[in-house]
């Protein structure tokens, strides 16, 4: 497939800012074969800036040369445009799909997104951009939400990333699919520019649904514990697990959907400091 020199224009054609990195279309490590996914990263880089991580991301060190992604994702949303070839940003991992073990550089983009990747500091511009992006490129070269890979999924012994997304890899590729099929506009953000959560969850594979009642459809699920921007709590139909009954549920705006607040890790059945709508 040689080099990806598509990237800035797919996804200025989703609508996305995007800025191009100097020298990008000849940027790489050798020929891209041909694309079998995205996978994903955070920068663990510092807690302030824009796109902080762009010169080592860009240029490597000493350890490993740059490019070490394709593609930066900014705090603002914006996407950075890096390298057309390949990218030495997945390492040792694998097999995946139809990714050769240990050889993922050549057949997946790399995106490296800002985040300190300690704790939830994903910005609503990044929770809205990060998958729209992504289902840009997997549409170009026809290919499903399912084949967005998180690096923790390449090589669960020694990666996190991407660490304390919303609703972790399983909300990333339902976003992706609703875009894929369709979905217009962008996800909605926290109110008042909340990008911090206000609250975590407990249990494993907690239902986020579309309404406040058990029959409704579900929008993702999540898989273990997971910080969350509460926007409102509703009244709705009464849950019951573990000993607890509670009839009030959270709407979290970045997943688009309800929880139960038996599954808030919190001691009162109605959350402290949240509106009732």
């Amino acid at each position: 497939m040689a080099y990806l020199t598509w990237l800035a224009d797919i996804l200025r054609k989703e609508g996305l800012q995007v800025q191009e990195e100097g020298g990008w279309q000849q940027r790489g490590h050798g020929d891209m074969a041909d694309i079998r996914g995205v996978l994903l990263h955070h920068t663990a880089g510092a807690p302030e800036g824009n796109y902080p991580s762009l010169a080592i991301v860009r240029d490597g060190d000493a350890s490993l040369p740059g490019p070490r992604a394709n593609l930066g994702l900014a705090r603002d949303g914006s996407w950075i445009v890096i390298a057309a070839g390949q990218a030495w940003h997945a390492g040792k991992g694998g097999p995946w799909q139809n990714v050769p073990k240990d050889d993922a550089n050549q057949y997946m983009i790399g995106v490296e997104a800002e985040s300190v990747g300690t704790r939830f500091d994903w910005t609503p511009a990044q929770i809205d951009s990060y998958p729209r992006g992504v289902a840009a490129l997997l549409r170009h070269v026809g290919l499903g939400a399912d084949r967005a890979l998180a690096h923790k999924e390449w090589a669960p012994e020694r990666k996190t990333d991407p660490a304390f997304w919303p609703g972790d890899m399983a909300g990333f590729r339902a976003r992706v699919a609703e875009i894929l099929g369709g979905a217009q506009g962008p996800t909605p953000p926290p109110p008042g520019g909340g990008q911090s959560p206000n609250f975590r969850t407990w249990g494993t594979q907690v239902r986020v649904r579309k309404d406040v009642k058990l029959d409704a459809p579900v929008v993702t699920t999540l898989a273990g514990p997971t910080p969350v921007f509460i926007e409102f709590q509703r009244r709705g139909e009464t849950v019951n697990a573990e000993g607890f009954s509670n009839p009030f549920w959270s709407f979290v705006p970045a997943l688009g959907g309800f929880l139960s607040n038996i599954f808030v890790d919190n001691p009162d059945s109605f959350l402290p400091g949240v509106p009732e709508r």
